[in-house]
């Protein structure tokens, strides 16, 4: 295994060939400002090659220590990855019930991310907004469970 700067990741060799044949035919990304699919350019997959033997030809290095911004987003991947134990933890221990315990959630997450993308506090205007879509959310539940129990009868 080695580190791949232009990656920012460990690789095997395998691994380094699947990137390259990946990456190594043209594509493209939708552009929304025209509504067209761009070409985007890509290194020559023989660049690659060349690249890889030498990274493989060469000893290895140790990856650089994560940026702050990098530790952030870690820990926003892992208490995702962590969103049902997390909140049935709530749940059980704290006596929430399951809406408080999601709405829970969803608020620490906010502030990680908040937090790691270096976003100010929320203003009024978006608690007011996103209380206001919380309740719209709301309502539609209640509408279906009201229309799934007329259904029945």
């Amino acid at each position: 295994m080695r580190y791949w700067p232009r990656l920012g990741i460990y690789v095997t060799k395998v691994d380094a060939e699947s990137y390259i044949a990946k990456v190594g035919t043209g594509h493209s990304h939708l552009d929304d400002d025209i509504e067209e699919f761009v070409p985007v350019s890509s290194p020559e997959p023989d660049a690659l090659r060349v690249e890889v033997e030498q990274l493989f030809d060469s000893p290895p290095v140790e990856a650089p220590e994560p940026s702050d911004e990098v530790k952030l987003m870690l820990k926003v991947i892992q208490f995702e990855e962590n969103r049902v134990a997390t909140i049935k933890n709530w749940i059980k221990e704290e006596g929430m019930d399951k809406q408080e315990a999601k709405d829970r959630y969803q608020k620490e997450m906010d502030l990680m991310v908040r937090e790691a993308l270096g976003l100010p506090e929320e203003t009024e205007q978006e608690r007011e907004y996103r209380e206001r879509a919380a309740e719209n959310v709301k309502k539609i539940q209640e509408a279906q469970a009201d229309a799934d129990d007329s259904e029945e009868e």
